[in-house]
């Protein structure tokens, strides 16, 4: 991958960077309206640690464009030839972005944490200290690199002036692969919990691949960041950073966005349906009301829907009455299934020679 040619690498990732986080952003706000206006609740903690991630997210894609308008991105021997000052001044700058890319893959992490919790553990006290504890872990992981990122040149401005004595680079190499590696087993194991405890709900198999997969979007975070631990050595050339460190760059871009879009599209889900809700019925007013575009209904002799019965599965703790919170929203299907379980049982008439009376009841439209 050539990551924007051989010449000038900063324009393409100064594309990706905004792109990806307009997308990221876009989610964030359908996933707030969806909370506000469907909900009518105020600020959660999960809401408020995404916006954190998104804030941060946003102040690095300013830092980003900052430093390519610098000449991020061009082979540092040029900017040497044209201005040594400038690209002394382009070097500490990267030095910085580099810290607070930390943080972007990070901080997502913790909106997800409170959306499992608020979903599978408000009454399991294990699980919320497993889960918390571990995102605590790599928060203090990062926290410690960030501070070496600093403080591994003596003095601090050996890291662009080259004028001084520093760690061996390998340090942080080892640091982020530690880092990288442990934040790809979080991604992957917050994506693959939410799938079995789905699995054990009580409804049709095809609600619970709807709901496992909007749940399951870490998988695709997780394999972002294995990728991205294939860049991570291009710190270690330090005769060409403003060049060789363009493609790290650009996956913490994607890493931080995509873990940020698996935190918020899940909870657009009730929008989304009321947006669908919504055009069904346009649809239906501008053809006319025929019976081509009305949405389909179960008719008499259509099957009745099979609901699975096993002992096995459980029903996960939510509100009975109301849709007050996340949990609700996602696990209501649960609800439903058990409602339709508990007519169908009651729809059954028992053998015997009774007589009873049968009324069709039609309801039409005008």
């Amino acid at each position: 991958m050539a990551y924007g040619g051989d010449v000038n690498r900063g324009p393409f990732l100064n594309g990706i960077n905004w792109t990806f986080n307009a997308i990221a952003l876009v989610t964030v706000i359908l996933r707030l309206a969806s909370h506000y206006m469907l909900e009518k609740q105020g600020l959660r903690s999960d809401d408020g640690f995404i916006i954190l991630a998104m804030a941060v997210n946003i102040a690095r894609s300013i830092f980003v464009n900052v430093c390519v308008s610098m000449g991020f991105g061009r082979h540092l021997k040029e900017l040497l030839e044209e201005d040594p000052i400038h690209a002394t001044k382009t070097l500490r700058l990267i030095v910085a972005l580099q810290a607070i890319g930390l943080w972007t893959f990070t901080l997502p992490k913790l909106p997800v944490v409170a959306l499992l919790v608020n979903l599978f553990g408000k009454r399991d006290k294990r699980i919320q200290i497993i889960l918390y504890s571990s995102v605590t872990a790599l928060v203090m992981l990062v926290f410690v690199m960030t501070i070496t990122t600093f403080v591994q040149c003596t003095p601090v401005s050996a890291q662009w002036t080259l004028k001084g004595k520093c760690w061996p680079r390998s340090v942080n190499v080892n640091l982020g692969y530690l880092a990288g590696s442990y934040s790809a087993f979080l991604d992957f194991a917050f994506a693959l919990y939410p799938v079995l405890q789905i699995s054990k709900l009580q409804m049709e198999r095809s609600r619970k691949v709807v709901l496992a997969s909007s749940l399951s979007l870490g998988f695709l975070a997780c394999i972002t960041t294995v990728y991205k631990l294939t860049t991570i050595h291009s710190i270690l050339n330090v005769g060409d950073p403003t060049w060789a460190t363009i493609p790290l760059e650009v996956w913490n871009s994607v890493e931080g966005t995509a873990l940020i879009m698996a935190a918020s599209i899940p909870l657009t889900r009730p929008l989304m349906i009321l947006v669908i809700q919504g055009f069904r019925d346009l649809t239906y007013r501008i053809t006319g009301g025929t019976s081509a575009s009305r949405p389909a209904k179960s008719t008499q002799n259509a099957p009745r829907e099979r609901i699975n019965k096993s002992n096995n599965h459980r029903r996960l703790g939510s509100r009975e009455t109301t849709v007050g919170s996340h949990d609700d929203i996602l696990l209501l299907e649960a609800q439903r299934s058990q409602e339709a379980d508990h007519l169908e049982s009651n729809s059954r008439r028992p053998n015997g020679s009774e007589i009873f009376k049968t009324v069709d009841v039609h309801i039409s439209r005008r």
